[in-house]
């Protein structure tokens, strides 16, 4: 079996971009201040913490973001509730790529990563970390929470049942993944893609403070209908499924006794598609699966449950879901093994993936 896991609101609680953000926010803040400090600035007008602007620029971009998705979506037909099909739905979350893009490329225009080395991005995600685990008052702009039992599951799969575990994300640092993964280990050199046995594939930040994908991609299939190649940021849920793919074929290569088949892990509508691939009959086995990861009560408040309810599949609670490696009936064919979970000790309580 191959594990592979969205990052934000999979392996944390909450999507970690708005602290990602805020780091950067921080990081040019300071950087703003030690040229003050070079250049001896008298502070006679006030506080200059914020000269440059970075917070307002962030906010801006939130705004754009926010005010751009709501129009597109408003404007887009077949509407939600007619989007019945996995098709009609594939075709609106891919849609969004041109959205997430733009915004993406005004967060290289403000120059909110400019100058931010991949040491730096690492240290800031494990120190975000461990702001939460010390608990008390927290600055939750700035403290990242991961789901209960992710190192415990982890240990499990990756160490003692030797099965590769990889990230897919749309996240815009393979660094800040990188050091959120490894908030508990005090080897600052051990920062690799394989440092705590996981290969990630996501965005990275260049020095120019632009992002782009962290890995080669490949040819655009047919469907895709936006600008596909190596300077291209990696945003949409088909471009998750190519770099599942990409996963899957570095595991292949290291470990070609390995077992074709996958469960893949999200919480977000951009991980439909990548849920729906894993959890289908691959390579004539039974196998894979995909799980979905909500907070509370699963149904009633995760939009990615309730897509897939709305296109006609099965999501139960993964203590009454059956195992994914069962042998597959005639009956069951080729449609998706899914289930839901509120964290890694549910996971491994169900016993799902044995």
């Amino acid at each position: 079996m191959h594990v592979i896991l969205d990052f934000d609101g999979t392996i944390t609680v909450n999507d970690t971009v708005d602290q990602l953000a805020n780091f950067a926010v921080a990081f040019q803040q300071a950087q703003d201040a030690q040229v003050q400090s070079a250049r001896s600035i008298d502070d006679d007008n006030g506080d200059n913490s914020d000269n440059g602007g970075w917070e307002a620029r962030w906010t801006g971009i939130v705004d754009k973001y926010l005010a751009d998705h709501k129009e597109h979506k408003a404007g887009y037909a077949p509407t939600e509730d007619a989007r019945t099909t996995l098709d009609h739905e594939l075709a609106f979350l891919r849609s969004l790529h041109g959205v997430d893009c733009k915004s993406i490329y005004r967060l290289r225009e403000a120059r909110l990563f400019a100058g931010m080395a991949p040491d730096c991005l690492y240290e800031g995600g494990r120190q975000a970390v461990e702001r939460g685990e010390d608990g008390g008052n927290q600055d939750k702009k700035h403290t990242v929470h991961l789901r209960p039992g992710f190192a415990a599951f982890l240990k499990q799969m990756s160490a003692q049942r030797k099965w590769p575990v990889s990230i897919v994300s749309v996240n815009w640092s393979d660094s800040w993944i990188r050091g959120v993964l490894r908030a508990d280990d005090n080897d600052n050199n051990n920062k690799s893609e394989d440092a705590a046995g996981i290969r990630v594939f996501a965005n990275k930040v260049t020095e120019s403070g632009a992002i782009i994908p962290n890995f080669p991609r490949q040819d655009a299939p047919a469907n895709h209908d936006h600008d596909h190649d190596d300077n291209v940021p990696f945003a949409s849920c088909s471009d998750k499924v190519e770099a599942l793919e990409a996963a899957v074929a570095a595991a292949t290569k290291s470990r070609p006794e390995q077992s074709a088949a996958v469960v893949y892990m999200g919480d977000s509508t951009t991980d439909l598609e990548c849920l729906v691939h894993a959890g289908k009959n691959r390579n004539g086995g039974g196998g894979g699966g995909g799980i979905a990861m909500a907070n509370g009560d699963g149904p009633a408040t995760s939009k990615l449950i309730q897509t897939l309810v709305r296109l006609g599949y099965t999501v139960p609670h993964v203590s009454e879901a059956e195992r994914f490696q069962r042998p597959r009936s005639d009956d069951e064919g080729n449609a998706p093994r899914l289930a839901w979970a509120r964290d890694y000790d549910e996971i491994m309580a169900s016993q799902i993936l044995d």
